[in-house]
């Protein structure tokens, strides 16, 4: 598997499901880790091929790898 790196610029605004096409297109899973400024309880793992994923509206806000 070949994995990209993520650059925050290419993700923000888009929606949920642009994200989740996106991420899955280039071999990533995918979490939410905060959704319209609440945190998400999440496992304390770390996926080289995983995204977190920071929502408010429905739209990508912010983005880091993990």
């Amino acid at each position: 598997m070949n994995i990209k790196p993520i650059t925050e610029n290419e993700w923000v605004g888009l929606t949920l499901q642009e994200a989740i096409a996106k991420a899955t297109s280039i071999g990533y899973t995918y979490r939410i880790v905060e959704e319209n400024g609440v945190a998400k309880m999440v496992e304390y793992s770390n996926k080289s091929n995983r995204i977190n994923l920071r929502l408010r509206n429905d739209l990508v806000i912010g983005v880091y790898p993990g």
